[in-house]
């Protein structure tokens, strides 16, 4: 590869950018609006994204099932807020979750996905667990092959899908956006993609440091979530939220759990956590009694009181930890045979579920109704504890005029998962499209941005001294595991922050074919989304209990008075700028 780089021109009203649930979601949408819609993908929609092996549940709010129960949207809502995000939320973002989330779902049972089964004595046929809220709020669903399902809708509603492009940089005209440029990662060339509208939904944020094992790619985000999306609007002026609540990745899917999580997870309504002894850490739980549904009326917030409750009661892992207990242990030996069934049932749909399934009864001759599993404590992540990401506007554009932003690059909503995904992704392909119509032809793009991607791929294929980006990549986690750990102070932030500008300064890489170039450049939005979490972690100056787990040494108390706001932060020339942006 040199500087001839081959070019691809692209024409397309709508750009998503990324292919997982909510790219998806974004593309069929849009799609109804008879525009021009292309999904760039880094790697196949068919398999992509957080979701991509599969997902067994999706929470919202259940009209059919929750009016019954007297339990409203806003109960729901104060679930969420309280329980989850601690008051630290966007709730206008929330409400559109909470609102849309069972439309959603009736849209993908159009899309051939199944949520009803005959054996379910709940109205509808449902099958709903408790997971996040004091009242059972979660489909539980075979979503094994969602991602097969949503490419297939997508495609036939006439979206075109480009795999393998990994898109870098935004094209901005006049304050708005114009175009994206991306690498193609099996041919090398440039695809410069002219849009009138772009929906940005390239996910979470990983790799940031080292796995529990050590080994490269042991996470339970796939390794492809770099960031991209914050370090393309970070270059692009915009603000970043909550880049602060970051902790170093602890949790594994090599070991012997997969994300199963605690009892309000995958392995309900039958699992407990328990010591050594078998002494109850965290107790089991049951399948909500549906024949109270018509028969009484659910007093919202006396529920919350008792829900919230549990999480104050309850110890978490790294406490249980620190004062020398463990090891601990998820056992379902107490099921019943149908609980049991069912909870493999929904690990099978659940992120590579089937296969964790297959090896502990093969290769480790496990049964859950005898043997108990050893419980890892999960992964606190940004996207889900924190919601870090782009700071939108309730229609999700971003400050810059017909740029949208969906599912897990969006800031402000803990915890919203693949609803979040579902209801933001649908929105963002509505409002680009609309957008998109309005705009009679595509706005002149200036070449720089594409001139200036080839130099850098160009560089990196003709290096000599340059380094393999998991050296680099190795560098970053290193000086974000020491200096951004769970303890953290001004001095230390600052040089951890100094040392990432240092590798920026003066590191290049080398690479020798387009995937090595993928990885280069995967690696430069890791090392810029660092450099947010350490210079973010100093603008805070308090500790946030859990759940965001954010200790400053140098200021320990919670101070909701000055900071029960979100830190955004945004890149002004070579400088980064820091504002507080009020919860309402």
């Amino acid at each position: 590869m040199n500087s001839t780089i081959e070019v691809i021109p692209i024409e397309t009203d709508v750009l998503v950018i990324g292919g997982g649930l909510a790219g998806c979601m974004a593309a069929i949408k849009a799609s109804e609006y008879g525009v021009r819609v292309t999904i760039a993908e880094k790697a196949n929609t068919v398999s992509s994204g957080c979701a991509g092996t599969g997902i067994d549940h999706v929470w919202g709010y259940i009209p059919p099932i929750h009016q019954k129960m007297g339990w409203t949207m806003d109960d729901l809502i104060e679930d969420h807020s309280q329980g989850i995000a601690r008051g630290l939320i966007n709730k206008e973002l929330l409400y559109l979750v909470v609102s849309e989330s069972y439309d959603r779902v009736l849209d993908l049972e159009r899309f051939g996905v199944n949520f009803r089964y005959e054996d379910s004595e709940i109205p509808g046929k449902f099958r709903i667990v408790h997971q996040f809220h004091s009242m059972p709020t979660t489909f539980n669903f075979d979503g094994r092959d969602l991602k097969l399902k949503l490419t297939h809708e997508a495609k036939k509603r006439g979206t075109t899908i480009i795999n393998r492009v990994m898109v870098v940089e935004l094209i901005l005209t006049d304050g708005q956006v114009s175009g994206a440029l991306g690498l193609g990662t099996n041919d090398g060339k440039i695809y410069f993609f002219k849009a009138k509208a772009v929906v940005m939904s390239t996910g979470r944020v990983n790799r940031l440091s080292r796995s529990v094992t050590g080994i490269w790619g042991n996470h339970r985000i796939p390794v492809n979530e770099t960031g991209d999306g914050r370090a393309m609007a970070l270059r692009a002026g915009l603000p970043i939220i909550n880049m602060e609540f970051y902790s170093p990745a602890n949790f594994s899917i090599g070991n012997y759990e997969l994300n199963l999580g605690s009892p309000r997870n995958t392995v309900q309504p039958a699992a407990s956590v328990v010591g050594p002894k078998g002494e109850v850490i965290v107790p089991r739980t049951y399948f909500y009694n549906w024949e109270k549904l018509r028969k009484e009326k659910v007093d919202g917030k006396e529920s919350r009181r008792r829900f919230l409750a549990t999480f104050q009661e309850r110890p978490s892992y790294f406490q249980l930890h620190q004062q020398g207990g463990g090891p601990f242990y998820l056992d379902l030996t107490g099921g019943t045979e149908e609980e049991i069934r069912y909870i493999e049932w929904s690990i099978g749909n659940e992120g590579k579920g089937f296969l964790f399934l297959d090896y502990l009864k093969k290769q480790e001759g496990f049964d859950f109704r005898r043997d108990k599993l050893e419980w890892l404590p999960n992964s606190r992540e940004m996207a889900g504890t924190a919601a870090s990401g782009l700071w939108v506007k309730n229609n999700l554009e971003t400050d810059v005029k017909n740029l949208f932003a969906a599912g897990d690059d969006v800031g402000g909503v803990p915890w919203m998962c693949s609803p979040g995904a579902f209801t933001m992704g649908w929105r963002a392909g509505e409002m680009a499209a609309r957008e998109a119509m309005k705009q009679k032809g595509f706005l002149a793009a200036s070449g720089e941005r594409l001139e200036s991607v080839k130099r850098l791929c160009s560089t990196m294929t003709q290096s000599k001294n340059g380094l393999h980006w998991r050296e680099v990549e190795m560098a970053v986690q290193n000086i974000v595991d020491h200096y951004a750990g769970d303890v953290r102070a001004a001095p230390m932030l600052s040089r951890g922050a100094d040392r990432l500008k240092d590798i920026k300064q003066n590191v290049s890489f080398r690479a020798e074919s387009p995937h090595e170039i993928m990885r280069c450049l995967e690696v430069r939005s890791v090392l810029d989304n660092a450099e947010m979490v350490l210079l973010a972690s100093r603008e805070r100056k308090e500790s946030r209990k859990a759940p965001f787990g954010f200790f400053r040494a140098d200021f320990p108390e919670q101070d909701d008075e000055n900071w029960l706001a979100f830190i955004a932060l945004k890149l002004e020339g070579k400088e980064f700028k820091f504002s507080k942006i009020p919860i309402k």
